[in-house]
């Protein structure tokens, strides 16, 4: 009974941990990954005397900045979001109870506080570029009167600018000044990433439009939000072929039949599939060239199964067509 009653009380401090939902931290640690490996652009993969060239030290801190600063920026999401988030049954974790809102402050205050103080510790242009990640993501994406979220195409560009900004992250801390070759670096990686984001206004728009909220999926309808997704994606993939982006090429080329499949099937079902897919190929064309960050990807992976399934009863992440 003791050992039953000890194991439920490490599985609600671990409720603070996961509300930060670690597994988003992937998507942008994998495009920070691309920004800093851009000079190895040319090649498929690195060899073992390459690494040597790699700064882990620094890779390690801009992760750990970068995870601080999403985690708060996803937590005051949630703060923001709680009716929605309850209409939709996700994200229950605040929504329902389990973490009080003013415990989630404190977090997200501490959490932000040590991710610029990481961020400064290594360079003004870093802090700078977190500082700009948190306004955005944390706050004029999520609270009045910008509250970007509610707003179509305020949505799309915030989103649009956190992807970049994840790349810039990893493209300053090797070339350590801002440049306009930064632009055409991120393009590849910046549409596919936007391409993904039509993809995840899809699951919420029964929510979305029962609270009043006027999102892309809403306003234009899954069909039109799927074709929009593949123009993007397509001109990711072209522009990775033109500017002879390996990386991003063999990022981006493996997700083509998940893309098609969703012209052919335009359902939630097979986009949130599309997505899924789509963001594990990004993290393995990564680990081509930096083999370390599989075991990361797995540890985080299974870690999170475990806690969800010990906790709730529920099968989360997955690679099917939910949630």
């Amino acid at each position: 009974m003791k050992s039953a009653n000890k194991q439920t009380k490490w599985l609600n401090y671990l409720d603070y941990f996961f509300v930060l939902r670690p597994m988003l931290f992937y998507p942008g640690w994998s495009t920070l990954l691309a920004g800093y490996l851009i000079v190895f652009k040319h090649r498929w993969a690195l060899t073992p005397s390459e690494w040597s060239e790699l700064d882990f030290g620094l890779l390690a801190v801009l992760f750990v900045s970068f995870a601080l600063a999403m985690g708060g920026s996803f937590l005051l999401n949630q703060l923001a979001d709680v009716e929605s988030d309850l209409k939709n049954n996700k994200l229950f974790l605040i929504s329902k109870g389990h973490i009080p809102r003013k415990n989630a402050v404190v977090e997200v205050i501490v959490l932000l506080a040590l991710s610029l103080v990481l961020a400064l510790a290594v360079d003004w242009r870093i802090f700078a570029t977190i500082l700009i990640f948190i306004v955005i993501t944390g706050y004029l994406y999520n609270f009045k009167p910008f509250r970007f979220k509610d707003k179509p195409w305020w949505s799309l560009w915030a989103n649009m600018a956190m992807g970049f900004l994840a790349f810039c992250l990893g493209w300053l801390a090797v070339h350590q000044q801002f440049s306009c070759v930064l632009l055409l670096d991120a393009l590849p990686y910046l549409l596919f990433n936007t391409a993904l984001y039509f993809y995840t206004t899809l699951p919420d728009v029964e929510g979305d439009r029962a609270a009043g909220k006027k999102t892309l999926a809403v306003q234009f309808g899954i069909k039109t939000i799927v074709y929009v997704a593949f123009l993007f994606y397509l001109a990711g993939l072209i522009s990775a072929v033109v500017l002879q982006d390996r990386l991003a090429l063999i990022m981006v080329a493996p997700a083509l039949p998940f893309f098609v499949w969703t012209l052919r099937l335009p359902e939630v079902s097979a986009t949130i599939r599309a997505t899924k897919f789509s963001i594990l190929f990004f993290a393995l064309a990564v680990c081509l060239k930096i083999p370390f960050y599989f075991a990361l990807m797995a540890a985080g992976f299974y870690f999170t199964r475990w806690y969800f399934k010990a906790r709730f009863q529920f099968d989360y992440p997955n690679f099917q067509g939910k949630g």
